[in-house]
């Protein structure tokens, strides 16, 4: 993490600095993203940069907690879920979060996402299989989830439709989009965007809700 240095700088600076971090790396991934790009960006000098991150690893360390803030922050304006102990209702809540975050934080989400393509397990982001394993098991112990669905399986396809899907979407807003992003409509009352996570959640649904019907096919002795 940043020296104590660095959270001693002057805010404006700190956050000159973190703006050009976090548009390198957006642009770039980690891999791709360069030191010099960055300090020439914030206009310090190479040392500097030295003092204030052990490498450039450290720094994207660092703006991966910015990142988990602002997604807190951002999930703090949406209303709770309807019923926060069925996993599609809370699943529906965490897909609208992160649209939302695509919307409003561009280079943010992309930056997350280039995390998660990095290593998928990584506990500063947000949707990996491990967290979307835990959610999952909880669903199975409530009942909310077909016997038969391979969590471990399931968890690893719901991390990359998590990370996914906000590029597939925003697209499919066009100009509500801007109007989502701007806060000038709150993503709860624009009816594309719901209708668009509606459908999403018919799929997720008819893949891994308790359903008699698909159990027949799994377990076709018992009587359902």
């Amino acid at each position: 993490m940043p020296s104590t240095t660095f959270f001693n700088l002057p805010e404006t600076k700190r956050t000159t600095i973190e703006a050009a971090a976090i548009h390198e790396f957006a642009a770039h991934g980690f891999e791709g993203a360069g030191v010099n790009a960055i300090v020439a960006g914030a206009h310090i000098a190479k040392g500097s940069f030295y003092q204030y991150f052990a490498d450039k690893a450290d720094l994207f360390q660092y703006v991966l907690t910015l990142v988990q803030r602002r997604k807190l922050s951002l999930a703090s304006t949406l209303p709770p879920t309807a019923n926060s102990r069925n996993i599609f209702s809370y699943l529906r809540w965490l897909f609208q979060l992160e649209l939302l975050f695509e919307l409003r934080e561009p280079e943010l989400a992309r930056i997350e996402h280039f995390a998660f393509l990095q290593d998928p397990d990584n506990p500063q982001v947000m949707g990996g299989p491990g967290y979307f394993n835990d959610l999952l098991t909880q669903g199975l112990l409530h009942e909310d989830l077909a016997p038969y669905v391979d969590t471990l399986l399931a968890a690893n396809v719901l991390g990359g439709v998590f990370h996914g899907i906000g590029r597939y979407l925003v697209p499919l807003l066009e100009d509500k989009a801007a109007a989502i992003a701007s806060g000038s409509v709150p993503i709860t009352e624009e009816p594309l965007a719901q209708n668009l996570l509606d459908n999403l959640m018919e799929i997720l649904e008819a893949g891994l809700a308790r359903n008699p019907a698909i159990r027949k096919v799994f377990y076709p002795k018992e009587a359902v």
